[in-house]
């Protein structure tokens, strides 16, 4: 006989990060293959950085970009809370 457990799992929006990363290289003429040479990361790093495809940040690579682009962490990185919805599920 199988029993009907409820999950032990919730999803809860607690907002999310949006990299602003892709903005500041417009600002400062820089391309992906510049940011490639300069920071020595792989293309396919920058890709995700710059098209807000992160799930988990990496603080070396972080710390790389911002001395690339000579911004704060807070430059690069803005925190989205949930909405008013989303809230009332906490």
């Amino acid at each position: 006989m199988r029993k009907n457990f409820d999950s032990i799992i919730t999803y809860v929006d607690y907002g999310h990060i949006r990299y602003n990363i892709k903005t500041l290289m417009k600002k400062r003429n820089l391309s992906k293959s510049q940011m490639v040479k300069r920071t020595g990361l792989h293309h396919q790093v920058i890709e995700r950085y710059t098209n807000d495809d992160i799930t988990r940040f990496d603080r070396d690579i972080l710390a790389k970009i911002c001395y690339i682009l000579d911004c704060k962490l807070e430059d690069i990185m803005t925190y989205i809370p949930p909405t008013e919805n989303d809230k009332k599920d906490l």
